[in-house]
């Protein structure tokens, strides 16, 4: 059977220059940084028989368990060493998060991969400054591309682009990037669980398990940890109780 991913990009791609998408990894985790996945697919790409036959199960990268990811992982940069697609990926930091909120920061994460992307390409794909005109009028991609990213536009993105929501479970290279991103970042929680290891990293990536939760209460928030996400947690009025803590915590 084919993707139906493959089908929706390959639409697209049969008369554009290619496809590009961008998703996140842990916009709503309480600790680590967010990360963005780009992933450039030129329209020659889908007229390769074994792509379409080697990415038949892609899907969003939150459909899989662990190894799963790391398999589709290893697919997908194989295909980029073999020069059949180009891939970035970026991150922001807890420190930017803090200082430009989390919609801020995952705008840099992605502005970065995309970056990271089309310097890999060798400049065949290279993100257009977005001009004010072309926040409404999606027509006017620019050099016959068509540059999607999980969700709705991002104003703070300054790359020329398109939201599409659910667009990891619509779109293969959205579901590529999104791949690149959560398996990044997941390594990186997994190096940080090896300092840290009353937090849980390894199992949690950030997010706020009891056992997380538990840890930070018995000892307070490591460096690694976002304060904006934690003001909720731990400077938490007399009357509310520990339900009521859980709820205002934001999630992905």
């Amino acid at each position: 059977m084919v993707n139906p991913r493959w089908v929706f990009d390959r639409k697209e791609a049969n008369k554009a220059e290619g496809i590009v998408g961008v998703d996140e990894a842990g916009r709503g985790c309480l600790a680590g940084p967010v990360v963005a996945g780009a992933v450039i697919l030129p329209s020659a790409f889908f007229r390769q028989a074994r792509n379409r036959e080697k990415t038949k199960d892609i899907n969003d990268s939150k459909q899989f368990d662990e190894p799963k990811r790391e398999m589709f992982y290893e697919l997908v940069s194989k295909l980029g060493k073999e020069g059949q697609l180009f891939w970035g990926v970026g991150t922001a930091s807890v420190e930017e998060i803090e200082e430009e909120n989390i919609v801020g920061a995952t705008c840099f994460a992605m502005a970065r991969a995309m970056e990271q992307a089309s310097i890999g390409s060798g400049g065949l794909w290279k993100p257009m400054i977005k001009v004010e005109e072309n926040l409404f009028d999606q027509a006017s991609a620019p050099a016959g591309w068509v540059v999607r990213v999980d969700g709705r536009p991002m104003k703070r993105l300054p790359y020329d682009h398109q939201g599409l929501v659910k667009g990891d479970t619509l779109s293969i290279a959205v579901a590529m990037a999104s791949m690149m991103a959560k398996v990044t970042r997941d390594r990186l929680l997994r190096a940080l669980a090896l300092d840290y290891p009353a937090y849980d990293f390894s199992s949690n990536k950030g997010y706020g398990s009891p056992k997380h939760l538990a840890a930070l209460k018995e000892f307070g928030p490591t460096v690694h940890h976002r304060p904006r996400f934690l003001r909720n947690i731990l400077s938490v009025r007399s009357d509310t109780d520990q339900g009521n803590q859980q709820s205002q915590l934001s999630f992905d």
